[in-house]
């Protein structure tokens, strides 16, 4: 399988908005200090977190989901980084469709996150 494809099997969030909306979203991996099995993890968890990012993709009209990594699509991409939280901001156009991905850096590496969105 296409690396490009593999990519949009990661966890697609979809967003359409019927106004120009300022978007904040952030990314939170479980995980760090609290212990697994028992035992605690020194800063900064490598043990626990993954290197992960957030993207954001503009749909052509009438697509719901991406079919593959296309950067003629993206329109946001935070940094790849160990951290528990990863964070973006961005405006919205009207009527358009979008999706949020969120990923690890390496292929095949699972981990449970949490997606929050603030709207205006």
């Amino acid at each position: 399988m296409d690396v490009r494809t593999r990519y949009a099997k990661n966890p697609q969030f979809f967003i359409k908005c019927d106004y120009e909306t300022k978007i904040v979203f952030s990314m939170q991996q479980t995980g760090g200090r609290l212990p697994v099995g028992g035992k605690y993890f020194k800063y900064p968890f490598s043990e626990t977190l993954n290197y992960a990012c957030v993207a954001v993709f503009k749909l052509d009209y009438g697509e719901t989901y991406l079919k593959n990594f296309d950067k003629d699509k993206l329109v946001y991409i935070s940094p790849i980084k160990r951290e528990r939280e990863n964070t973006g901001r961005l405006t919205l156009k009207a009527k358009e469709n979008y999706v949020i991905v969120t990923s690890c850096e390496i292929a095949g590496t699972t981990g449970e996150v949490y997606l929050s969105i603030y709207l205006n």
